[in-house]
């Protein structure tokens, strides 16, 4: 299978990048791009991905050089036109529109992807608390008429997604990579994890590794909800063989992160906050939950999912 991957390629976007992480990952797959993509690639120094959010862990540098197949992008026109490609996949298409015309012209609805990764639900409330994310109602309201204009026109994935708004898209998550999990549960040396998301005085790691032994060392790791339901930390803390702390969960909307397991948080969230925990439950919990990563949170898993919509 041949697949062409539009996106910027310029900067670190996860729910884009995860899933053209999964999908390098696939046998019997060519990934394409028109755009460098650089910082996805194996060999990159550390200090030139530190700039990037998050400073680049868990996702950067990852995808092996030799799957690096460039096209211009008058190769890209001639190649959509004579359909080389069996897959269009806009990763974040409301930052790359590349060959819009072209591609609805000459390829159906089941070979077309768009994924939305943004933190908005397209909710009006959103915008109110969110202002600054956008620079005008306008904006944010354009965002929903792109995505209603275009889901009609192909298979539309949306990440933060309302109950109301399932019959337009589909659901899509972010994902870890499987070299990422770890392959059994860590000793555990503290309770509770050092790093509190929003409280910048926690955020002392200066790379991956001391980072994710931060998370196997605990038992447990905050995290919630912030601009948008779906977040890294969720799943880095998982593959770090470490439980998710994540007050807040019981609102999580049916149709956002599907994949997630709600039903075991839920009840490791009360035996967190009971006190109720002991070695052996914990020990249950955490192998459950690192058994459901490897299972079903990984990116391959992403994109497998991803690519069952499309025409074979």
């Amino acid at each position: 299978m041949n697949i062409l991957f539009l996106s910027l390629g310029n900067k670190l976007d996860y729910q884009c990048d995860c899933l053209f992480h999964g999908i390098n990952a696939l046998p019997g797959v060519t990934v394409y791009t028109v755009n460098d993509y650089w910082y996805v690639f194996e060999g990159n120094k550390p200090d030139d991905l530190l700039r990037q959010y998050g400073m680049g862990f868990t996702i950067t540098n990852r995808v092996p050089k030799e799957k690096k197949h460039l096209h211009t992008f008058k190769q890209a026109q001639e190649h959509i036109k004579s359909h080389f490609y069996d897959v269009i996949i806009y990763g974040s298409i409301y930052r790359c529109e590349l060959f819009i015309d072209d591609v609805l012209k000459n390829y159906s609805k089941d070979q077309i992807v768009f994924v939305d990764g943004e933190d908005h639900d397209f909710s009006l409330i959103f915008y109110k608390w969110h202002k600054k994310y956008f620079r005008s109602q306008k904006l944010f309201l354009e965002n929903r008429k792109v995505a209603l204009s275009l889901y009609s026109k192909g298979l539309f994935f949306k990440r933060e997604l309302r109950e109301k708004d399932r019959k337009y898209f589909k659901p899509i998550s972010f994902a870890i990579p499987s070299e990422n999990i770890v392959s059994k549960v860590p000793s555990k040396s503290i309770e509770m994890a050092t790093m509190i998301p929003g409280d910048k005085r926690t955020y002392i790691y200066k790379n991956e590794s001391d980072y994710n032994n931060g998370y196997q060392m605990a038992k447990f790791g905050t995290t919630f909800k912030k601009s948008g339901w779906d977040c890294m930390r969720h799943y880095e803390i998982l593959a770090n063989g470490c439980i998710p702390y994540f007050p807040g969960i019981e609102k999580l909307p049916s149709t956002t992160m599907v994949n997630f397991p709600k039903t075991i948080l839920l009840e490791t969230n009360r035996l967190c906050e009971s006190g109720a925990f002991t070695d052996s439950v914990y020990e249950y919990y955490c192998n459950m939950l690192l058994s459901y990563t490897r299972e079903y949170l990984s990116t391959t898993n992403l994109a497998e999912y991803v690519l069952s919509f499309c025409k074979k």
